[in-house]
Parts: C-alpha cells; structure tokens; sequence
C-alpha cells in the first residue's frame, strides 16, 4: 500500500496496479511565515490522517523515499512504533531524510557519499528501473534506422526548455550523419523542434514524453540529459555515455553532485555547467564524447558489473523475514 501526497496526480502511478491512500502534506520556506503557517497545518491533518491509517492498515515495515511529502507519513509511524526504512536516491540527502535516518533500522543509498550525511547504518543498494520486454524492437518503434549513431536528448519527467534549446545549437553545427531521439516535455516544444529537424534534414524521432526510456537507451549511442538520480541509474543499467546539464536550481544542487559521481567516479561522460554554457560550448562536449564513446561505455560496463549490491526488493523481503527487526 502506497501513502503519500497528490498520487492521484502522478501520471506514472497507476491506481489499479498499486492501490494507495492521499494524505495531506506540503512544502514551506521558513523564511515565508504564512507558508510556515499553511505547510504546517497540512502536515499536522497529513500525520494524523497517517495515524489513522496504520491503527487501520497495521503495516510491519514503513519505507520512507524522501521529499517533505514523506513528513508527515514518517512522524506517524515514529509515533506508532512502527519499523522504518529510508531510500535515498541523491548524492546529496534531503532534509527529511537526513533527519530520520538516525530513527530508521537501515537508509538505502545509491551513493556512496550519502553516507557522510545520514546517522544510523547506510547500505548502498540497486533500484532497478528500466523495463524489460522481449519482442520489442526499438528501432521499429522510434521508427529510426539500425546502425545509424543515434544522439538521446532528454530532460527527465519534466523535460526542461533550455537543455533543449541549447542541444539543438549544438547540433544545428554538425555536418556528420546521425539520427536523434528527443523527448522534449512540452507540447509546443515538441512542435517547434520537429520542424527544426525537418529543415536540418536530420532524422529524428520527437516526442514530449517516453515512458518506454529503456528502450531510447537501448539504441543511443550517446545521451544529453539532466542528472536526476534515476537517470544515472538508468545509464549505468544501459551503459550510455552522457553529457550531463544539471538543473541548476536543485535543492542542495544535487544534481550535480549525482553528475560528478557519474563522470568522475564511473568515467561515464561529461559534466557543463549550465549558466553562462553555449551551444557552441556544447558542440565540442558532443564531439569529444562521441569519438571516446566506446571508451566511456567500457568503463561504465566495468562499474556495472563490479558492483556486487543487492536489489531493493531482496532487502525489503529480508527484513520482512526478520522478526527481530520488523
């Protein structure tokens, strides 16, 4: 059972597959009093809606992913003395989480550097997200051509207008043949680009949203894309060179925290800054990563298959075993 804030608004989550429950919760700047006032009303109707539901439900474990929506959920079940769990999928920690890793049997971790941030004992796991579907042919269903170097350029969920802006300079300076993938994440976005692919002459397969990114991976060659944890996690599972744009306003900037993980630890591509960047800038990233790409693939495949971790689910099944704990 999932509990949480404005599910029903995911589009990612589908109600029939995981049934849930929507409890109040909310975000807030300290430095903004009447947002202090609202946030914390909400997250107080959050807890004891949360409350509610555990003395109904009697769940054995709670597993907290972090985000200030997760607040709410956790005090109750700190409350009810009910064993909690955390995953933390950034380089850097959220509040709440750094907060009730101290209270938790175990924090799972993506990254190694989390652990210099949460109390308690962290263990670095594998949350596996990319589908896999046998039959499926990915050239045939982005209606590209096999063996053609194909570029991804993706902003993540939410897309993001100048990632796009910026990757299109860029390539409106190439003059050597490839084929590109592009998930823009507007509408109008989507509109405006495949006309500028058309006029380049440059085939290219433009959509605003892609939940099948697995398949987008399975064919680039190499991808343009913003430094979401899950989206390193992707390119590691596929082992796609990158060049990654963090969104500069990320809390904390981890964003580019889970970037230099992904280029200086992995050796998985290039890490630009955005402000002040130019297409131009961009162009020569491209140009250089596209003729080390091989090489970057080797050393992304040698981290891959050197990590000896567990998959979530096998600790959420081990510690649902373990009575002593749970």
């Amino acid at each position: 059972m999932f509990l949480g804030s404005s599910l029903s608004k995911n589009s990612f989550f589908d109600a029939a597959s995981f049934p849930y429950r929507e409890v109040d919760s909310a975000t807030f700047s300290l430095s903004r009093p009447k947002e202090v006032l609202r946030g914390g009303k909400k997250i107080v109707n959050g807890f004891r809606q949360s409350r509610r539901f555990f003395r109904e439900f009697s769940p054995d474990l709670v597993v907290g992913f972090g985000s200030f929506y997760t607040l709410p959920v956790l005090l109750a079940a700190k409350a009810e003395k009910i064993p909690i769990v955390l995953y933390e999928q950034n380089a850097i920690p959220g509040k709440v989480n750094r907060l009730f890793s101290r209270f938790s049997l175990e924090t799972w971790i993506t990254f190694p550097d989390s652990r210099d941030y949460l109390k308690g004992e962290a263990r670095e796991v594998i949350f596996p997200r990319l589908i896999r579907e046998e039959g499926l042919d990915p050239w045939e269903y982005f209606g590209l051509k096999e063996g053609t170097t194909t570029l991804l350029i993706y902003g993540g969920s939410q897309g993001a207008s100048r990632l796009n802006s910026l990757a299109t300079e860029a390539l409106s300076l190439f003059s050597s043949p490839f084929q590109v993938l592009h998930f823009t994440g507007k509408e109008e976005e989507t509109v405006t680009y495949s006309a500028f692919y058309e006029k380049k002459g440059i085939t290219a397969c433009v959509r605003t949203f892609e939940f099948r990114i697995d398949l987008a991976l399975s064919i680039a060659d190499l991808a343009i894309t913003r430094a979401g944890a899950g989206t390193i996690a992707d390119l590691i599972e596929s082992t796609t060179p990158a060049i990654l744009l963090p969104f500069p306003f990320a809390s904390e900037n981890h964003q580019e925290a889970n970037a230099r993980f992904f280029v200086e630890k992995v050796g998985g591509g290039g890490l630009l800054v955005e402000t002040g960047l130019t297409g131009g800038e961009l162009f020569f990233a491209i140009d250089h990563l596209f003729k080390y790409r091989k090489e970057k693939q080797e050393r992304i495949l040698r981290v891959k298959e050197g990590r000896s971790l567990p998959h979530i689910h096998e600790l959420l099944e081990e510690l649902l075993q373990d009575e002593k704990r749970v």
